[in-house]
């Protein structure tokens, strides 16, 4: 016979929380042409992508790390995003209109060329094209992933969020 028994609720049994600090480490390169060799393998007709497509992107890549506030939200949602696909879990990770909104803040401060092109790009629904470039410079260590801490808080219906004393 099952302790808890389907569809009750028991009074004697205690809900806590555990919080789960993981620390990861996110490498980033810059796009140059040897590490982006592959996207650009002419095609029969002579065209293909042009390098101004990646060197834009290297733009864009070096305007976000130069702001720390938003390059740390953005590796924070990028680490969320690997956790989640670790978990299998769509619950954890980057909202896309987040990532949007991030990428519209960066190329705001960006040239009126640069700034036209991801506008346009945003517009059109094509920006996640035009940034595949700079996903594939970022990775993240999840095989050196430490837990650098865990401790209990306040069970969720009492006060989530709050800190137990002692808890660590």
């Amino acid at each position: 016979m099952p302790d808890t028994p389907t569809g009750k609720e028991t009074p004697d049994v205690v809900e806590k929380t555990c919080r789960v600090v993981l620390e990861v480490t996110v490498r980033i390169r810059q796009i140059t042409r040897e590490s982006v060799a592959g996207h650009f393998t002419a095609d029969e007709s002579g065209g293909g992508l042009p390098w101004e497509w990646a060197e834009r992107q290297n733009r864009l890549l070096l305007a976000l790390l130069k702001d720390e506030e938003k390059s740390a939200r953005f590796l924070a949602q990028i680490a969320g995003d690997g956790l989640g696909l670790l978990l299998e879990s769509e619950h954890v990770g980057m909202v896309p209109d987040e990532e949007d909104e991030l990428w519209e803040e960066v190329y705001a401060g960006m040239g009126r060329e640069d700034r036209a092109f991801f506008r346009a790009a945003r517009r059109d629904g094509i920006l996640g094209e035009n940034i595949e470039l700079i996903h594939e410079a970022i990775a993240v260590d999840w095989k050196g992933a430490e837990i650098e801490e865990v401790r209990v808080v306040e069970g969720r219906h009492a006060g989530r969020g709050k800190e137990k004393e002692g808890g660590e």
